[in-house]
């Protein structure tokens, strides 16, 4: 009697752009993954934050900034890049799909084995070109965050072109991967934020010059003597607030301590005042010439 051997079923031809699809799919897990878009607009808020004050020489930590205010500021900071992160990608995938099926299947399998090799040489430049930037940041040619979409997006092209030659499962491809984006993503954000933070503190310190003055009055005498602050002794002995201060414009309030500029500040001259928020001290706001006290 002629024995048999059961052979383990012929693995189904995969299909040609499958390789394309799983790449598709580590885009799609790093674009839709909320956990890493909160942590990525408080990271920008968190950094523009210390570098906005450090315009004003004013360290953050003074102010206590709370959570929400930092997010406020990253969702500000990123809504214009996330916006066109996400269009740029919607376009793509859209282009892709519209090719897939116009295209016949054997067109299709020669347009990615011509994208193949494209992607591989693009990704490596990239990634190359990242390198030698983070050993040199002064290579980065004035485009704040551009190396770390550089490291993003050529860690995404060789994923690209890896998944086109390699068979099988891609957990440990994917995970990697997902984990360099991120980390390109966190360069490109951090990036983008220090500049973004020394600009605005340029912009706001010639824009709340223009603001109302902020007359200061407290119950004791705050030994204010900068250039441009002038320190006035209410006539009346019994005034609950003694003493006010001339020529002061109000930065913002946070964390219960008010951050006061005199007028005609300038980064490169000058100091910032921090006062602590209390009923000793009361504010008036006007845009006329204060009068007697």
């Amino acid at each position: 009697m002629r024995s048999t051997r059961l052979r383990p079923p012929a693995r189904a031809p995969e299909e040609p752009d499958a390789g394309f699809s799983r790449a598709a799919k580590v885009v799609a897990s790093i674009v839709a993954n909320t956990t890493l878009l909160t942590a990525l607009v408080f990271y920008f808020g968190f950094v523009y934050t210390q570098w906005f004050f450090d315009h004003f020489h004013v360290h953050y930590t003074l102010l206590n900034q709370s959570t929400p205010e930092i997010l406020a500021r990253g969702v500000d900071g990123l809504f214009i890049p996330l916006a066109a992160a996400s269009g740029v990608v919607l376009v793509l995938l859209c282009a892709i799909r519209y090719l897939k099926k116009r295209l016949a299947p054997n067109r299709w399998s020669a347009l990615l084995r011509i994208c193949t090799p494209i992607a591989a040489l693009a990704g490596v430049a990239l990634i190359v070109a990242f390198g030698f930037v983070a050993v040199d940041p002064s290579r980065s040619l004035g485009y704040p965050g551009l190396p770390g979409v550089a490291l993003a997006v050529g860690v995404l092209l060789l994923v690209f072109a890896w998944h086109q030659v390699i068979d099988g499962p891609i957990l440990v491809e994917a995970g990697i991967a997902f984990v360099l984006v991120t980390v390109g993503l966190f360069v490109a954000v951090a990036d983008y934020s220090i500049a973004l933070g020394k600009q605005q503190g340029g912009v706001v310190e010639e824009t709340v010059q223009s603001g109302p003055d902020v007359l200061v009055y407290s119950a004791k005498s705050l030994n204010l003597t900068m250039d441009g602050v002038h320190e006035v002794v209410c006539k009346q002995p019994e005034a609950a607030y003694r003493y006010r201060y001339n020529g002061l414009k109000l930065l913002l309030q946070s964390g219960g301590q008010l951050v006061l500029l005199p007028s005609g500040w300038t980064s490169d001259k000058g100091a910032a005042i921090v006062l602590p928020r209390t009923d000793s001290l009361r504010l008036e706001f006007t845009t006329t010439s204060p009068g007697s006290c």
